[in-house]
């Protein structure tokens, strides 16, 4: 399978991270702004595949920058830990599957050679 380019590779990490951070102010604005707001703060350590100086800025960015969440420690190439406002949602599987995949994909693609 021929690998996507990488300006399509950065619209898809783009469109998702844009999708996630409006996901997340409305259910933040939701839980501040009701009566009884339920939150279960938490620290969630997730695997990752992020090792270099560039991937680790990246993903602590697209991860602090998002409501809710704060990464606090990064162990390159094994594990990042979050803190959460809510630890209860699937959160590792939308950051491993929403920003990270996608994010290595536009740092790590190779161009091809014109055939």
């Amino acid at each position: 399978m021929k690998p996507r380019p990488r300006w399509l590779s950065l619209l898809v990490l783009v469109a998702r991270y844009v999708v996630d951070f409006w996901i997340s102010n409305f259910v933040i604005a939701g839980k501040v702004l009701s009566r009884r707001p339920s939150i279960h703060p938490g620290i969630v350590t997730i695997p990752t595949k992020v090792e270099s100086p560039l991937e680790i800025l990246a993903i602590s960015n697209l991860i602090s920058f998002t409501p809710g969440t704060l990464l606090l420690h990064v162990e390159p190439g094994k594990t990042l830990e979050i803190h959460a406002l809510d630890d209860r949602g699937p959160l590792a599987k939308t950051i491993q599957e929403g920003l990270e995949e996608p994010l290595l994909d536009v740092l790590r693609s190779r161009r091809q050679p014109h055939d």
